[in-house]
């Protein structure tokens, strides 16, 4: 199938329906490099910050905060924890305003080239998993990840401490009805590739070059049903040992390293 291909899509119309989601409650950002990628990104709404150390980290951090116009205010690391609900905090906490999820419509704005490749994330339920998704799609180059708000989980503190300051570049979408979101990112001119253990092809001989958004399914379960059938091709990683699985948040990444392996192939033979 040819990715680069999209007259099976229609042309896009308007502006998706797809609407993001109220953004969560008030929640702390800790250590030292979540906390310092929040402050140079500028892309959160950060109320006050707590640091609980005086080394030259420290003072980076304070004239950040003084840049951005961030009250602050130094404590004992005690206090800190006690605030925070934790003691791996490294001395340092930014208080947020919830964290804010970016509209659907968002991410596909601009040129195609610009806005792919997309990583979807069906009903990834463990923060350790979704962190960990974050950070390595913000590393290999995606555009943007959208999940959704039921069932799956959310953009939380531990979910922004294992990303390691992906979620201060790399827009979230959380909407309410997937499918309508992967119809929305077809009509984008995207082409929706699938992995699952069942896929009829390889991922390594699957054409990855076009613009295109990849799902990730379930932790236990995979894509639900209807999110497989939204799919226009699935891929599977072969196994080549005993085990025929993989966790979600090392074969996502496997995937999207693929991807970005291809491209830059591809960009080197033009």
């Amino acid at each position: 199938m040819d990715l680069h291909n999209n007259t099976h899509h229609r042309p896009r119309k308007g502006t998706s329906k797809s609407k993001a989601a109220p953004t969560l409650p008030s929640l702390w950002i800790t250590g030292v490099n979540p906390a310092m990628e929040a402050l140079r990104s500028g892309r959160f709404n950060v109320r006050e910050m707590v640091v609980a150390r005086a080394d030259v980290r420290a003072q980076e951090i304070r004239q950040w905060a003084i840049r951005r116009n961030i009250p602050w205010r130094q404590d004992d690391r005690e206090a800190l924890t006690a605030l925070v609900g934790h003691e791996h905090h490294q001395g340092v906490a930014l208080r947020l305003e919830g964290y804010p999820y970016t509209p659907l419509d968002d991410l596909l704005q601009g040129p195609i080239e610009e806005r792919d490749p997309i990583l979807i994330l069906d009903s990834i339920q463990d923060p350790q998993n979704l962190g960990a998704l974050l950070r390595s799609a913000c590393f290999l180059g995606a555009r943007g990840v959208i999940i959704p708000r039921d069932r799956a989980a959310g953009v939380t503190e531990t979910v922004i401490k294992v990303a390691a300051g992906a979620t201060s570049y790399l827009p979230v979408a959380q909407v309410t009805n997937l499918a309508r979101s992967l119809d929305d990112l077809k009509t984008a001119g995207l082409w929706i590739v699938g992995l699952d253990v069942r896929g009829e092809r390889s991922l390594y001989e699957t054409d990855l070059s076009g613009p295109l958004g990849l799902v990730v399914g379930n932790e236990h379960k995979g894509m639900r049903t209807f999110v497989r059938q939204c799919c226009d091709f699935l891929v599977k990683i072969p196994a080549c040992g005993p085990i025929e699985s993989l966790n979600a948040a090392t074969a996502g990444a496997i995937a999207m390293a693929e991807i970005q392996r291809q491209r830059l192939m591809h960009g080197a033979k033009k």
